[in-house]
């Protein structure tokens, strides 16, 4: 007993550095012989418990009062001298007692007080009880002792182990006190009633402590499912993030863009809004690669994404890494003015970093090349064509010296920016485009 002692007080005292499944589980292992959790646990296990167990008192304590009055009729039947003390003791103090024990729980709504004031309501029937049969004249006073087992009975099929054992130790004290005060007129009843009292009580204990023992197993054994379907979940959540997040920059790959363009697509076309593709191409990457190394080259990567991710924060938009040093920015719900405007921002945002690059033909600092291409959703193959217009705008931008924002109009004239400089551009004139990042 003492090793289990030991055993659970060093498990309550490192419970709190564990999470609460690492907590269940060396519970589990280590048990619980005395009917105990770990602190925090314990209380888990009492406030989830509380509801129906409230709901139980209640229904017993109402049942109670009613049993005890109940019990008259052996006061009139075997101790009638008895009857108008017993009347007084069972209506006027055990039942007032117990229906205001029950208010108070209800209102207290505190597990543990709850659990010992059925004890003590157990305890409360047992005096009475007591003070009735000492002052019976008749024969059959020592007899009577055997209602004690019912109140032990009763009480402990509803109150924790603990309480319980409380109560059936106070019981048998005052039993056996009783048993030497009370005149035995059989001469046999007093070692036959004390020994059914010891063993009702022993046997009712044992009952009331495999219950407990059992329902605070099977309450672990659910929190363990619990734990495990909360692993599983955040497993599949983890899967999911990682089938559509891009692992060196942290934003949407290209299958989770694919996906998303889709279904904004069908949003934009059932609501008569427009769409807009940002594509982004870091200028002279493979350059950049082999003249600083592949580290340097994921750090420019991630650097690049988080200004991506700054430069638009609307619930609707999307970046993605599309390719190797490819970003997608999709919006939907944008003008072909704003949406212009988003990519300068990107442009600047990217030259802001001042990240050197001492490979680049067109500026001594990382940069970026943007296409932006804008359209009113249609049929579903105008979702490619869309694609096809932001990568020529994109071209556009890296033949006309790089570090550039071209746009393409709805009505197919390309718009570049740079500085002050408009250009106009007619698409057909290009040759197809050569994704080469040198």
């Amino acid at each position: 007993m003492s090793e289990a002692v030991v055993a659970q007080s060093g498990l309550g005292e490192s419970e709190p550095g564990l999470d609460r499944a690492a907590c269940v589980e060396q519970t589990l292992a280590q048990g619980f012989p005395l009917l105990f959790f770990p602190r925090s646990l314990e209380a888990d296990f009492q406030l989830d418990c509380q509801p129906r167990r409230l709901s139980l008192i209640t229904e017993a304590g109402v049942a109670s009062v009613l049993l005890y009055a109940g019990m008259l009729l052996a006061d009139w039947l075997l101790t009638p001298d008895t009857l108008w003390l017993a009347l007084f003791l069972r209506m006027a103090v055990f039942a007032p007692v117990i229906l205001v024990g029950l208010l108070l729980i209800r209102s207290w709504r505190r597990p543990a007080v709850s659990e010992w004031l059925i004890a003590f309501a157990g305890m409360l029937a047992v005096v009475l009880t007591s003070l009735i049969l000492l002052s019976a004249q008749g024969k059959w006073g020592y007899a009577r002792l055997v209602e004690f087992n019912i109140i032990v009975v009763y009480t402990c099929t509803l109150a924790r182990f603990w309480p319980a054992l409380a109560l059936g130790v106070f019981a048998l004290v005052v039993h056996t006190a009783l048993a030497v005060t009370l005149v035995d007129f059989t001469g046999v009843l007093g070692i036959n009633v004390s020994l059914l009292a010891f063993v009702v009580l022993c046997f009712t204990l044992y009952g009331n402590y495999t219950l407990e023992r059992d329902e605070r197993m099977a309450y672990l054994m659910a929190q363990r499912e619990a734990a495990l379907q909360d692993a599983l979940q955040a497993s599949h959540e983890q899967l999911a993030r990682l089938a559509t997040t891009d692992s060196l920059t942290e934003v949407a790959n290209r299958r989770s863009a694919d996906t998303f363009l889709a279904q904004s697509w069908a949003h934009a076309q059932a609501r008569g809004l427009p769409m807009a593709l940002v594509m982004i191409d870091i200028d002279h990457f493979k350059r950049y690669n082999d003249h600083y190394g592949h580290p340097a080259g994921d750090r420019c990567l991630q650097a690049v994404a988080a200004a991506l991710s700054a430069c638009s924060r609307r619930a609707g938009d999307l970046v993605a890494r599309i390719g190797g040093e490819e970003f997608l920015l999709i919006m939907t719900d944008v003008e072909p003015r704003t949406a212009l405007s988003v990519a300068q921002r990107v442009r600047d945002a990217v030259q802001a970093l001042a990240v050197p690059h001492a490979g680049s033909t067109c500026s001594d600092v990382v940069t970026v090349s943007v296409g932006v291409a804008t359209l009113l959703p249609g049929e579903a193959d105008q979702r490619a064509k869309l694609m096809r217009v932001a990568d020529e705008a994109l071209y556009a931008a890296k033949a006309s010296g790089r570090n550039r924002v071209f746009a393409v109009h709805p009505d197919g004239q390309v718009q570049g920016l740079d500085g002050d400089l408009d250009l106009d551009l007619d698409l057909d004139c290009h040759p197809p485009r050569n994704r080469e990042g040198a």
